[in-house]
């Protein structure tokens, strides 16, 4: 469940040779836009996210989108994943990137 009042982090799979050193990384940290577009089962979110947003791993388009307090165990200081998606493009504009993902899944979005 996507809150769209929260804050949100973007983690990146790292660029690893095993499990050991493969980890989920932040490449950025921003709000959601209200913007929020569906087409035919696809859902496209918009973040905004200041300053840079740069991923390493160029092999893997796949994003995670965590929020605080939410996840299997909705504990308040913790960022639990709320979503899965591709990346679809990185914007820049004004010192800030726009971050535009696709959710190929459902998901259910509150305010």
């Amino acid at each position: 469940m996507i809150r769209l009042g929260k804050p949100v982090r973007l983690l990146e799979w790292g660029e690893g040779t095993n499990t050991k050193n493969q980890n989920w990384d932040v490449i950025g940290q921003g709000v959601l836009h209200n913007k929020v577009k569906r087409y035919a089962g696809l859902t496209t979110l918009v973040i905004e996210v200041d300053g840079t947003v740069s991923k390493k791993n160029e092999k893997d388009n796949h994003i995670k989108i965590a929020q605080p307090g939410e996840g299997m165990i909705p504990i308040k200081d913790n960022w639990g994943e709320v979503a899965m998606g591709t990346l679809k493009s990185i914007e820049k504009q004004n010192g800030k990137s726009i971050v535009k993902i696709e959710l190929p899944g459902a998901a259910k979005l509150l305010p």
